[in-house]
């Protein structure tokens, strides 16, 4: 039988109030002079105010960090999951997946739940959705995207639909956020266009 990693896990900040589900959950402390010590995050969705502070808390813990979601996060804050996280459990599974995630982030591995995953992996965006995307960023007229692209309307509505639901959001103004935000990595993909998809000039 392959025997238990050491660990500890401290509260580094529970936003959420998700510590007192954590603590009975948790086995004792082994008797070790330096066992690994997990940062545990008590966090809603990995919002921008959430994810904004993990620089302060990289220096102030410089051990692993876990997130405990009450609430599946969006496309901004998935990928800062999967990118800057060692572990994430879902509230709703920490009796069955708490000390899972514990153990493998304890032997040094990466642990991200299915649901965060499948954000993170969405399809790609193809070449005519990341153009309207850049379009859309800024700030054309879906009317004016048409007229610029000798496409219909209805075109670049289709293409609009498609890549919201790729991104994950629902509307221009969160597409154009999320696009524009640095820690997404969207940007350079999208606004960094190929010479055989120029944007149109604006006037």
């Amino acid at each position: 039988m392959t025997p238990q990693l050491a660990y500890t896990v401290s509260p580094l900040e529970d936003e959420a109030g998700v510590w007192s589900r954590v603590e009975p959950l948790l086995p004792p402390s082994a008797d070790t002079s330096s066992p690994c010590e997990i940062g545990l995050l008590g966090w809603t969705d990995a919002g921008r105010e959430e994810v904004r502070r993990l620089p302060q808390l990289r220096e102030s813990h410089p051990g692993p960090l876990v997130a405990i979601l009450t609430q599946t996060p969006g496309a901004r804050g998935a990928r800062a999951i999967a990118a800057r996280l060692e572990g994430a459990v879902m509230a709703a599974d920490l009796e069955q997946a708490l000390l899972p995630t514990l153990q493998a982030v304890a032997a040094g591995q990466c642990v991200v739940p299915r649901s965060v995953r499948q954000i993170v992996d969405r399809p790609p965006l193809s070449p005519r959705e990341r153009q309207i995307l850049a379009m859309v960023v800024i700030d054309f007229s879906n009317a004016e995207i048409a007229r610029k692209l000798f496409v219909s309307e209805s075109n670049v509505k289709n293409h609009l639909s498609s890549a919201f639901q790729k991104l994950g959001v629902s509307s221009r103004s969160a597409a154009a956020e999320l696009i524009l935000d640095g820690e997404s990595g969207l940007g350079p993909g999208i606004l960094r266009i190929s010479p055989e998809e120029t944007l149109p000039e604006i006037g």
